[in-house]
């Protein structure tokens, strides 16, 4: 930026005459044209008749005196009619960077209305009545699985569970006269469910010939032994059946028959495993 400086030339001196004042207006002269300078657009450098002025300033700085003789920037500014404290170009009529403090009794903010505010309350005003209460807002998403409990007790033992058995002994000296009628020598009544089925009994011929024994389940499958005549080794012969039964309806007897042309059925078990939790 350019310089700008006047320089005045040094007056003759002149005896001073008692009750005059000499310079004063000259200088108050010289002073309005250095603050004039001051608010341009460029740096000033001035000087009076009596005592230099010194210093420099920036352009649109307000300047400020460090000391007697000596002019230097401010912290406040101008700008297109705006004042700026600690901005250099000020927005607004009065633009300040940091905190503004108000002292004094009765001091406060005066607004375009003639309204006064003195503190914070006055500014902010009190609560206005609550409104009414707005709808209720969407169900959030499901939180994550807290821990998992502690094992409560055992319950009782319910009935007619997985692998509950359903049994038919006969005693180890009872004997079932067999013939090609096919009686029935165990039999057993279960509830609904799906079940493997196992039989067992011991098949004797009383007839002097060899003969055919079998034993039959009354869910489909049977069992066939050659049985010897009377006093040979193969007279008494262990005979097993088994089957499986699915969806059997509650209620339903499950029978093992067997038959010989002459002969008995001894020592006959028969077991029905509940193999699902519908019993």
């Amino acid at each position: 930026m350019k310089e700008h400086s006047q320089q005045y030339p040094r007056p003759e001196r002149k005896k001073c005459v008692p009750g005059t004042r000499i310079g004063i207006a000259a200088g108050a002269a010289v002073l309005v044209a250095f603050l004039v300078g001051l608010s341009g657009q460029r740096e000033i450098k001035a000087a009076n008749l009596f005592f230099p002025i010194k210093g420099e300033g920036n352009p649109g700085t307000i300047a400020k005196f460090v000391d007697p003789f000596t002019v230097s920037n401010s912290v406040m500014s101008e700008y297109l009619g705006n004042i700026g404290i600690g901005i250099g170009v000020p927005q607004a009529k009065l633009d300040v960077l940091g905190n503004v403090r108000i002292e004094g009794a009765g001091s406060g903010l005066v607004f375009a209305d003639g309204s006064i505010v003195h503190n914070r309350a006055e500014l902010i005003g009190p609560p206005g009545p609550q409104g009414i209460q707005g709808m209720q807002g969407p169900i959030g998403a499901v939180g994550p699985s807290g821990p998992t409990g502690p094992t409560g007790p055992q319950g009782a033992t319910g009935s007619n569970g997985v692998g509950h058995a359903y049994v038919f002994n006969t005693p180890s000296d009872s004997l079932v006269p067999l013939d090609n009628s096919f009686p029935t020598v165990a039999s057993v009544t279960v509830p609904a469910g799906s079940y493997l089925i196992f039989g067992k009994t011991w098949l004797q011929n009383t007839d002097g010939s060899d003969q055919d024994g079998i034993c039959n389940l009354s869910t489909g499958d049977h069992t066939r032994v050659r049985l010897g005549g009377t006093g040979n080794a193969a007279w008494l012969q262990s005979v097993v059946v088994q089957d499986t039964a699915v969806n059997v309806p509650d209620g339903t007897t499950i029978t093992m028959t067997c038959a010989t042309y002459n002969g008995g059925a001894e020592n006959s078990k028969l077991t029905a495993i509940s193999v699902d939790a519908i019993n």
